[in-house]
Protein backbone atom coordinates (compact mmCIF):
# COMPACT_ATOMS: atom_id res chain seq x y z
CA UNK A 1 0.00 0.00 0.00
CA UNK A 2 2.81 2.36 0.97
CA UNK A 3 4.68 1.52 -2.25
CA UNK A 4 1.59 2.31 -4.33
CA UNK A 5 1.18 5.62 -2.52
CA UNK A 6 4.82 6.48 -3.14
CA UNK A 7 4.49 5.67 -6.83
CA UNK A 8 1.36 7.84 -7.02
CA UNK A 9 3.15 10.74 -5.35
CA UNK A 10 6.11 10.38 -7.70
CA UNK A 11 3.85 10.38 -10.76
CA UNK A 12 1.92 13.36 -9.42
CA UNK A 13 5.15 15.24 -8.69
CA UNK A 14 6.39 14.47 -12.18
CA UNK A 15 3.17 15.84 -13.72
CA UNK A 16 3.37 18.98 -11.60
CA UNK A 17 7.02 19.55 -12.53
CA UNK A 18 6.15 19.21 -16.21
CA UNK A 19 3.34 21.74 -15.85
CA UNK A 20 5.59 24.19 -14.03
CA UNK A 21 8.28 23.65 -16.63
CA UNK A 22 5.83 24.45 -19.44
CA UNK A 23 4.74 27.62 -17.61
CA UNK A 24 8.36 28.70 -17.16
CA UNK A 25 9.13 27.96 -20.80
CA UNK A 26 6.16 30.08 -21.85
CA UNK A 27 7.33 32.95 -19.62
CA UNK A 28 10.82 32.72 -21.12
CA UNK A 29 9.37 32.62 -24.65
CA UNK A 30 7.26 35.74 -24.04
CA UNK A 31 10.22 37.52 -22.44
CA UNK A 32 12.51 36.67 -25.34
CA UNK A 33 9.82 37.75 -27.81
CA UNK A 34 9.46 41.12 -26.10
CA UNK A 35 13.25 41.48 -25.91
CA UNK A 36 13.61 40.65 -29.60
CA UNK A 37 10.93 43.17 -30.58
CA UNK A 38 12.53 45.84 -28.38
CA UNK A 39 16.05 45.28 -29.69
CA UNK A 40 14.83 45.17 -33.27
CA UNK A 41 12.94 48.41 -32.72
CA UNK A 42 15.95 50.14 -31.17
CA UNK A 43 18.25 48.97 -33.96
CA UNK A 44 15.95 49.99 -36.80
CA UNK A 45 14.25 53.15 -35.55
CA UNK A 46 14.36 56.09 -37.96
CA UNK A 47 13.71 59.70 -36.95
CA UNK A 48 12.10 62.70 -38.60
CA UNK A 49 13.11 66.05 -37.08
CA UNK A 50 10.17 68.45 -37.10
CA UNK A 51 11.52 71.81 -38.19
CA UNK A 52 10.30 74.64 -40.42
CA UNK A 53 9.61 73.07 -43.77
CA UNK A 54 7.88 74.63 -46.77
CA UNK A 55 7.18 71.20 -48.28
CA UNK A 56 4.17 70.51 -46.05
CA UNK A 57 1.53 72.12 -43.86
CA UNK A 58 1.71 71.20 -40.18
CA UNK A 59 -1.14 70.99 -37.70
CA UNK A 60 -0.73 69.40 -34.28
CA UNK A 61 -3.31 68.66 -31.61
CA UNK A 62 -3.30 67.38 -28.05
CA UNK A 63 -6.11 65.15 -26.80
CA UNK A 64 -6.80 64.19 -23.20
CA UNK A 65 -7.41 60.46 -22.68
CA UNK A 66 -9.65 60.85 -19.61
CA UNK A 67 -13.06 60.93 -21.39
CA UNK A 68 -12.37 57.74 -23.33
CA UNK A 69 -9.94 55.64 -21.30
CA UNK A 70 -10.44 57.11 -17.79
CA UNK A 71 -6.80 57.97 -17.25
CA UNK A 72 -5.52 61.54 -17.25
CA UNK A 73 -2.83 61.46 -19.93
CA UNK A 74 -2.27 62.96 -23.37
CA UNK A 75 -2.07 61.85 -27.00
CA UNK A 76 -0.46 64.26 -29.46
CA UNK A 77 -1.23 64.20 -33.19
CA UNK A 78 1.09 65.66 -35.82
CA UNK A 79 -0.53 66.07 -39.26
CA UNK A 80 2.00 66.64 -42.05
CA UNK A 81 -0.20 67.61 -44.98
CA UNK A 82 0.63 68.16 -48.63
CA UNK A 83 -2.01 69.40 -51.05
CA UNK A 84 -2.64 67.22 -54.10
CA UNK A 85 -4.01 68.53 -57.39
CA UNK A 86 -6.00 65.61 -58.81
CA UNK A 87 -7.82 67.68 -61.46
CA UNK A 88 -11.08 67.35 -59.56
CA UNK A 89 -13.69 70.04 -60.17
CA UNK A 90 -12.90 73.21 -62.08
CA UNK A 91 -10.39 74.54 -59.56
CA UNK A 92 -8.97 71.38 -57.97
CA UNK A 93 -11.67 71.35 -55.29
CA UNK A 94 -14.95 69.52 -54.69
CA UNK A 95 -17.54 71.41 -52.65
CA UNK A 96 -14.80 73.79 -51.60
CA UNK A 97 -12.48 71.05 -50.32
CA UNK A 98 -8.98 70.25 -51.58
CA UNK A 99 -7.36 66.82 -51.72
CA UNK A 100 -4.40 66.14 -49.45
CA UNK A 101 -1.90 63.47 -48.55
CA UNK A 102 -1.59 63.16 -44.77
CA UNK A 103 1.39 61.74 -42.90
CA UNK A 104 0.19 61.25 -39.32
CA UNK A 105 2.47 60.82 -36.33
CA UNK A 106 0.67 59.91 -33.08
CA UNK A 107 2.55 60.16 -29.79
CA UNK A 108 1.01 57.81 -27.23
CA UNK A 109 1.46 58.03 -23.45
CA UNK A 110 3.84 55.83 -21.49
CA UNK A 111 1.25 54.32 -19.14
CA UNK A 112 3.91 52.65 -16.99
CA UNK A 113 5.72 55.96 -16.40
CA UNK A 114 5.09 59.69 -16.09
CA UNK A 115 7.04 61.07 -19.06
CA UNK A 116 6.10 60.51 -22.71
CA UNK A 117 9.19 62.18 -24.22
CA UNK A 118 12.92 61.58 -23.86
CA UNK A 119 15.72 64.05 -24.51
CA UNK A 120 17.94 63.05 -27.42
CA UNK A 121 21.24 64.22 -28.89
CA UNK A 122 20.88 64.52 -32.67
CA UNK A 123 24.59 63.77 -33.14
CA UNK A 124 24.02 60.24 -31.78
CA UNK A 125 21.34 59.42 -34.38
CA UNK A 126 22.67 61.37 -37.35
CA UNK A 127 22.67 58.32 -39.66
CA UNK A 128 19.08 57.43 -38.66
CA UNK A 129 17.50 60.79 -39.50
CA UNK A 130 15.22 60.79 -42.55
CA UNK A 131 13.90 63.58 -44.76
CA UNK A 132 10.35 64.55 -45.69
CA UNK A 133 10.99 63.03 -49.13
CA UNK A 134 11.50 59.67 -47.43
CA UNK A 135 8.19 60.07 -45.60
CA UNK A 136 6.50 60.81 -48.91
CA UNK A 137 8.00 57.62 -50.33
CA UNK A 138 6.57 55.70 -47.37
CA UNK A 139 3.18 57.31 -48.05
CA UNK A 140 3.31 56.10 -51.64
CA UNK A 141 4.48 52.65 -50.55
CA UNK A 142 1.68 52.21 -48.02
CA UNK A 143 -1.30 53.66 -49.88
CA UNK A 144 -2.86 52.62 -53.15
CA UNK A 145 -1.25 54.58 -55.98
CA UNK A 146 0.07 54.30 -59.51
CA UNK A 147 3.31 53.02 -58.02
CA UNK A 148 1.81 50.53 -55.60
CA UNK A 149 -1.23 48.65 -56.87
CA UNK A 150 -1.18 45.96 -54.19
CA UNK A 151 -2.49 46.76 -50.72
CA UNK A 152 -0.07 45.50 -48.08
CA UNK A 153 -1.12 43.57 -45.00
CA UNK A 154 0.73 46.05 -42.80
CA UNK A 155 0.65 49.74 -43.72
CA UNK A 156 1.53 51.38 -40.40
CA UNK A 157 4.67 51.62 -38.26
CA UNK A 158 4.85 51.44 -34.47
CA UNK A 159 8.09 52.76 -32.93
CA UNK A 160 9.90 52.10 -36.21
CA UNK A 161 9.67 55.76 -37.17
CA UNK A 162 9.56 58.55 -34.58
CA UNK A 163 9.09 62.28 -34.79
CA UNK A 164 11.56 64.54 -33.00
CA UNK A 165 10.51 67.96 -31.70
CA UNK A 166 12.54 70.86 -30.37
CA UNK A 167 11.65 72.33 -26.98
CA UNK A 168 13.78 75.31 -26.11
CA UNK A 169 17.32 74.39 -27.09
CA UNK A 170 16.84 70.63 -26.65
CA UNK A 171 15.41 67.89 -28.86
CA UNK A 172 13.00 65.18 -27.70
CA UNK A 173 11.79 61.86 -29.06
CA UNK A 174 8.58 60.06 -27.99
CA UNK A 175 8.72 56.75 -26.16
CA UNK A 176 5.76 55.41 -28.14
CA UNK A 177 4.98 56.63 -31.64
CA UNK A 178 2.67 55.43 -34.42
CA UNK A 179 3.13 56.47 -38.05
CA UNK A 180 0.36 56.04 -40.59
CA UNK A 181 -0.84 57.55 -43.85
CA UNK A 182 -4.04 58.83 -45.44
CA UNK A 183 -5.06 60.15 -48.83
CA UNK A 184 -7.89 62.68 -48.73
CA UNK A 185 -9.81 62.14 -51.95
CA UNK A 186 -13.25 63.77 -51.95
CA UNK A 187 -15.58 62.56 -54.69
CA UNK A 188 -19.08 61.07 -55.11
CA UNK A 189 -19.58 57.60 -53.63
CA UNK A 190 -19.82 56.01 -57.09
CA UNK A 191 -16.01 56.22 -57.10
CA UNK A 192 -14.09 53.63 -55.07
CA UNK A 193 -12.50 54.71 -51.78
CA UNK A 194 -9.87 52.13 -50.92
CA UNK A 195 -8.13 51.46 -47.60
CA UNK A 196 -6.31 54.56 -46.41
CA UNK A 197 -8.74 56.99 -48.07
CA UNK A 198 -10.62 59.83 -46.38
CA UNK A 199 -13.62 60.72 -48.55
CA UNK A 200 -16.04 63.27 -47.10
CA UNK A 201 -18.46 62.65 -49.98
CA UNK A 202 -18.76 58.90 -49.36
CA UNK A 203 -21.92 57.07 -48.26
CA UNK A 204 -22.51 57.16 -44.50
CA UNK A 205 -22.63 54.01 -42.37
CA UNK A 206 -22.36 53.91 -38.59
CA UNK A 207 -20.69 50.92 -36.94
CA UNK A 208 -24.06 49.64 -35.69
CA UNK A 209 -25.63 49.97 -39.15
CA UNK A 210 -22.71 48.17 -40.76
CA UNK A 211 -22.72 45.42 -38.13
CA UNK A 212 -26.36 44.69 -38.96
CA UNK A 213 -25.50 44.38 -42.67
CA UNK A 214 -22.51 42.17 -41.84
CA UNK A 215 -24.57 39.77 -39.72
CA UNK A 216 -27.21 39.47 -42.43
CA UNK A 217 -24.47 38.69 -44.94
CA UNK A 218 -22.31 36.43 -42.74
CA UNK A 219 -24.68 34.93 -40.12
CA UNK A 220 -22.09 32.34 -39.00
CA UNK A 221 -19.33 34.84 -38.33
CA UNK A 222 -18.57 37.31 -35.55
CA UNK A 223 -18.43 40.95 -36.52
CA UNK A 224 -14.67 41.67 -36.88
CA UNK A 225 -14.66 44.76 -34.65
CA UNK A 226 -16.16 42.67 -31.84
CA UNK A 227 -13.27 40.18 -31.81
CA UNK A 228 -11.12 42.26 -29.47
CA UNK A 229 -9.15 39.96 -27.18
CA UNK A 230 -9.86 36.85 -29.25
CA UNK A 231 -7.19 34.68 -30.83
CA UNK A 232 -6.18 35.88 -34.32
CA UNK A 233 -8.59 34.55 -36.93
CA UNK A 234 -9.26 37.06 -39.66
CA UNK A 235 -12.55 36.90 -41.56
CA UNK A 236 -11.69 39.92 -43.67
CA UNK A 237 -10.51 39.57 -47.24
CA UNK A 238 -7.53 41.84 -46.73
CA UNK A 239 -7.23 43.04 -50.31
CA UNK A 240 -10.88 44.11 -50.51
CA UNK A 241 -12.63 44.72 -47.23
CA UNK A 242 -10.43 47.03 -45.16
CA UNK A 243 -11.76 50.55 -45.41
CA UNK A 244 -12.33 53.83 -43.57
CA UNK A 245 -16.09 54.37 -43.46
CA UNK A 246 -17.65 57.81 -43.15
CA UNK A 247 -20.07 57.64 -40.24
CA UNK A 248 -21.47 61.16 -39.97
CA UNK A 249 -20.90 64.87 -40.12
CA UNK A 250 -20.27 66.24 -36.66
CA UNK A 251 -20.69 69.72 -35.21
CA UNK A 252 -17.52 71.13 -33.68
CA UNK A 253 -16.86 74.26 -31.65
CA UNK A 254 -17.21 77.69 -33.33
CA UNK A 255 -19.91 76.32 -35.67
CA UNK A 256 -17.40 74.20 -37.58
CA UNK A 257 -18.21 70.88 -39.28
CA UNK A 258 -16.03 67.78 -39.07
CA UNK A 259 -16.33 64.31 -40.56
CA UNK A 260 -16.25 61.23 -38.35
CA UNK A 261 -14.81 57.97 -39.71
CA UNK A 262 -14.26 54.46 -38.39
CA UNK A 263 -12.00 51.72 -39.73
CA UNK A 264 -13.33 48.36 -40.81
CA UNK A 265 -10.49 46.07 -39.80
CA UNK A 266 -10.12 42.87 -37.80
CA UNK A 267 -8.16 42.18 -34.61
CA UNK A 268 -5.24 40.12 -35.89
CA UNK A 269 -2.62 39.83 -33.14
CA UNK A 270 -2.17 37.78 -29.98
CA UNK A 271 -2.97 39.38 -26.62
CA UNK A 272 0.74 39.99 -25.93
CA UNK A 273 1.26 41.91 -29.17
CA UNK A 274 0.35 45.44 -30.24
CA UNK A 275 -2.24 45.21 -33.01
CA UNK A 276 -0.96 48.49 -34.47
CA UNK A 277 -2.38 47.96 -37.97
CA UNK A 278 -5.69 49.06 -36.42
CA UNK A 279 -4.10 52.49 -35.99
CA UNK A 280 -6.32 55.42 -35.07
CA UNK A 281 -9.39 53.24 -35.56
CA UNK A 282 -12.02 56.00 -35.11
CA UNK A 283 -11.25 59.60 -35.97
CA UNK A 284 -12.58 63.01 -36.95
CA UNK A 285 -11.22 64.79 -40.01
CA UNK A 286 -11.45 68.57 -40.32
CA UNK A 287 -10.79 69.91 -43.85
CA UNK A 288 -7.53 71.79 -44.17
CA UNK A 289 -6.32 70.80 -40.69
CA UNK A 290 -6.27 67.01 -40.81
CA UNK A 291 -7.19 64.60 -38.04
CA UNK A 292 -8.25 66.40 -34.87
CA UNK A 293 -9.74 63.55 -32.83
CA UNK A 294 -9.48 59.80 -32.53
CA UNK A 295 -9.16 56.58 -30.55
CA UNK A 296 -6.32 54.11 -30.15
CA UNK A 297 -8.00 50.97 -28.83
CA UNK A 298 -5.12 48.72 -29.95
CA UNK A 299 -2.74 50.54 -27.61
CA UNK A 300 -4.96 51.11 -24.59
CA UNK A 301 -6.46 47.62 -24.69
CA UNK A 302 -2.93 46.21 -24.67
CA UNK A 303 -2.37 48.24 -21.45
CA UNK A 304 -5.85 47.52 -20.06
CA UNK A 305 -4.47 46.23 -16.72
CA UNK A 306 -3.21 49.75 -16.08
CA UNK A 307 -6.62 51.30 -16.77
CA UNK A 308 -9.77 51.50 -14.61
CA UNK A 309 -11.95 50.24 -17.48
CA UNK A 310 -12.64 46.74 -18.77
CA UNK A 311 -13.66 44.82 -21.88
CA UNK A 312 -17.29 45.98 -21.74
CA UNK A 313 -16.19 49.63 -21.67
CA UNK A 314 -14.00 49.16 -24.75
CA UNK A 315 -16.85 47.50 -26.60
CA UNK A 316 -19.25 50.28 -25.63
CA UNK A 317 -16.78 52.87 -26.90
CA UNK A 318 -16.66 51.04 -30.23
CA UNK A 319 -20.43 50.80 -30.62
CA UNK A 320 -20.92 54.45 -29.65
CA UNK A 321 -17.95 55.50 -31.81
CA UNK A 322 -16.43 57.54 -28.97
CA UNK A 323 -13.24 59.50 -29.63
CA UNK A 324 -10.85 61.85 -27.85
CA UNK A 325 -11.00 65.35 -29.36
CA UNK A 326 -8.60 68.28 -29.33
CA UNK A 327 -9.68 70.97 -26.82
CA UNK A 328 -9.85 73.76 -29.40
CA UNK A 329 -12.49 71.84 -31.40
CA UNK A 330 -14.79 70.82 -28.56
Amino acid sequence: MQNSLNRYNKVNDHIMRNKLLKVEKMKIFIFLLYLSIHLQSVAQTKYFVLENNKDFELSSFKMNTQPLYKVNREVTLFNLMKKEDNLIGKDGKLNGQSDYNIILFSVLPDLSGKEDWEKIDLDTIHSSIITFDKLQQLHTKNTLSYFNNVIKETTKYFNTYKIIVKKGSDYYKPKFCLLQFYSVRNRPDVFTSVYGTINTEDSKYSIIEFEKIFKETYPRLDFPLNRMGEEPLSFIDWTRDRKEYLSKKISLGNNLIGYQFWTYIDWTKHHFQYDFERGIDRFIYFPGKGIIAGSFDFYFYFHRKELPIGYADFMQNIKEEKVMIADNYK
